[in-house]
């Protein structure tokens, strides 16, 4: 359980930079004026406050120290009442969130922050909206695993009523020091916040809540569109996390020649998921259809293996492809790339899932790739693994919007899937599943 402070030691502070002239300054505003980013709208940093939070609310036994100032906690309850079942330290610096304030004098004016620090995880997000003239927007100054936030620990504990410095003792975050993982989330950030910002003005440019009887069924429709949007998002999410993390172990443990092919593919996965989440969160801006182009059937089939490689490879997974078209194909690049990853993640959770039920721990996982060409100019692409198959009760609703059979899941995959392929003028269907294996059949049209 969290423990909230309330009870404190006043410890001497040290006199630094001429003692009282120092705490004058707002340094915590000068690091936001510093941060590479573009202002960012008050969603897109509420966002970032649980995106910075989620690594210590799924590991909630984990040892941790929190800092907090927030003024707005609306939208942020859920995961401020999640923080107070971890096993996490934490230290409120306003009058809103829950424990004594710590704040010495008032120094800090409109500044709030998050600070974040385990034993394999540190967190830093400064913000602050009087920086900007548009109303609700800054310049965010935020770091993942990086020394840095040694310095805004040492700003924060200056304006204290306890000495904070031993936390940076005890969790050392300069042994994790990841600049390339600060660099990727700064772009992918300000690459999202544009969008989002984009979508609500093209929503009202267009009048979408114009005409009062149309309103219920517009908003449905976009918030149905949205949902599904989310799903592939996630997905691309999971991308971006993973080989972060890959990133991180390579430069620890790995020969500079080794360690320059790992960044390279890795640095690379990361730019082709970004990709893909640009069209994505560009469909919230104009409800885009589909854009059918000629493209590389083997390149489409190559990037989506790539962007799952790692996670097959960690759970003892292999691809094995037996694909001799060299062709190219008529379809959306990016909707087939997001249907072969969501058939791809669903037979890793399967193969997992197997492993649990059959308690065949060595079990050795595959995920078959086959293709064939037929009379009718289409290309057929057979995905099987041999994971948990679907129960033939059931195999009729798996791409019903919101059916699931994973406690977690949301119901979206297939019945996204199924979508994009019939814009495509393509389909998807499941063709067997037993106990042995489980196979889904793509067909695309050949140019």
């Amino acid at each position: 359980m969290v423990r909230m402070n309330t009870e404190f030691n006043c410890i001497p502070r040290k006199k630094i930079m001429g003692g009282a002239n120092f705490r004058q300054k707002n340094l915590l505003k000068d690091l936001i004026y510093l941060g590479q980013t573009r202002p960012l709208n008050k969603q897109t940093i509420k966002g970032l406050f649980r995106f910075a939070l989620e690594p210590l609310l799924e590991a909630q036994t984990q040892k941790a120290v929190v800092l907090i100032r927030l003024f707005d906690t609306q939208e942020l309850d859920g995961v401020l009442k999640r923080l107070e079942f971890t096993n996490a330290e934490v230290y409120s610096f306003d009058d809103i969130t829950k424990g004594e304030n710590l704040t010495v004098n008032d120094i800090w004016g409109q500044t709030e922050f998050l600070v974040l620090l385990s034993p394999r995880y540190s967190a830093c997000v400064l913000w602050d909206y009087s920086t900007e003239n548009v109303k609700d927007t800054s310049c965010v100054y935020q770091l993942l695993n990086s020394k840095d936030i040694n310095n805004v620990i040492h700003i924060i504990s200056e304006n204290s009523k306890i000495d904070l410095m031993r936390y940076t003792q005890e969790y050392t975050p300069e042994r994790r020091s990841n600049e390339l993982l600060n660099k990727a989330v700064h772009k992918f950030i300000d690459f999202a916040d544009s969008y989002v910002e984009e979508a609500a003005l093209n929503r009202a440019e267009a009048g979408l809540l114009g005409e009062t009887e149309d309103i219920a069924k517009k908003y449905e429709y976009i918030s149905s569109k949205s949902k599904m949007i989310s799903h592939d998002i996630k997905n691309h999410l999971s991308v971006i996390d993973l080989y972060s993390k890959i990133i991180e172990k390579r430069v620890e443990h790995v020969p500079e020649k080794e360690l320059q092919d790992s960044l390279f593919n890795a640095l690379s996965s990361i730019k082709k998921s970004k990709e893909a989440v640009s069209v994505l969160l560009s469909e919230l801006r104009t409800i885009r259809g589909v854009k059918l182009e000629a493209v590389e059937f083997s390149k489409i089939l190559q990037s989506s293996i790539n962007l799952v490689y790692a996670g097959a490879m960690e759970s003892d997974i292999e691809f094995e492809v037996a694909n001799e078209y060299k062709g190219n194909v008529l379809c959306d690049e990016n909707k087939l790339l997001n249907v072969f990853m969501n058939l791809f993640y669903n037979a890793i959770d399967a193969i997992k899932e197997k492993r649990v039920k059959t308690k065949k721990s060595t079990l050795k996982g595959f995920i078959k790739i086959s293709t064939e060409e037929t009379d009718d100019n289409m290309l057929k692409i057979s995905v099987t693994d041999n994971g948990s198959g679907v129960d033939k009760c059931l195999a009729d609703r798996i791409f019903e919007d919101g059916y699931t059979s994973k406690p977690s899941g949301s119901g979206l995959g297939l019945f996204i899937s199924k979508d994009a392929m019939k814009e495509q003028y393509g389909d998807l269907k499941l063709i067997k599943s037993d106990e042995e294996s489980t196979t889904f059949e793509l067909s695309v049209s050949k140019i």
